[in-house]
């Protein structure tokens, strides 16, 4: 079975987890990214239903005109959510990991985190120890760095992902990353989906 950690575009390809705003009938994460937090406001409701398996995506974008300060108070109020419902956590980080990593060591966190759509190959050892997991996503196809580093990535720490991109499938992923750490297609679903069994134990995965 092929699973995608992170989606916001339903393409039917295995076991989805979208990115939603509203309660759907499938597995899905729910959280107000920094880009979003003048489109919504944080509905805990949302979160408790039986199919948000996650929180998020959330986290800090040093990008967007947003303060830093409001982010981080932002991302802390829907860290206590994730705590208190015993979800992992999704995380967009765009230039601010070492605020993320400072706010993991300092919050200390019982539930999982992964860094969704990861590309920052130099801090992939550092992330790691820090106890991240990291998803990687449809830059795999291209990215020659990334493609370097993924043998780097314990095979017990590794999701996969299509985010918001409409040109490729997650099967590609698949394929791409089995290719590149030289193991099995069959081999590497197993490997996910014994991660998603771990990481995220409100879902029944069958």
């Amino acid at each position: 079975m092929l699973i995608n950690l992170h989606t916001h575009h339903k393409q039917e390809i295995g076991i989805e987890i979208v990115h939603a705003k509203e309660v759907e009938n499938s597995p899905y994460s729910y959280g107000i990214a920094p880009f979003e937090e003048h489109l919504f406001s944080f509905d805990e409701t949302i979160c408790t239903h039986k199919n948000c398996i996650a929180i998020g995506e959330i986290g800090l974008d040093k990008l967007i005109q947003t303060n830093i300060n409001k982010q981080i108070k932002l991302f802390k109020l829907q860290l206590i959510y994730a705590e208190k419902l015993k979800l992992p956590v999704i995380i967009h980080c765009v230039k601010a990991y070492n605020e993320l990593i400072s706010l993991k060591r300092s919050l200390k966190p019982k539930q999982p985190w992964i860094i969704h759509g990861f590309r920052k190959t130099n801090l992939t050892t550092t992330l790691i120890n820090e106890g991240f997991y990291l998803s990687i996503g449809t830059a795999i196809l291209q990215d020659v760095k990334l493609q370097a580093a993924i043998k780097t990535i314990p095979d017990d720490r590794l999701f996969l992902e299509t985010d918001n991109n409409l040109n490729h499938n997650i099967e590609e992923v698949y394929q791409q990353v089995a290719f590149l750490k030289e193991i099995s297609l069959l081999d590497l679903k197993k490997i996910i989906s014994n991660n998603l069994k771990t990481v995220f134990k409100k879902w029944e995965i069958g």
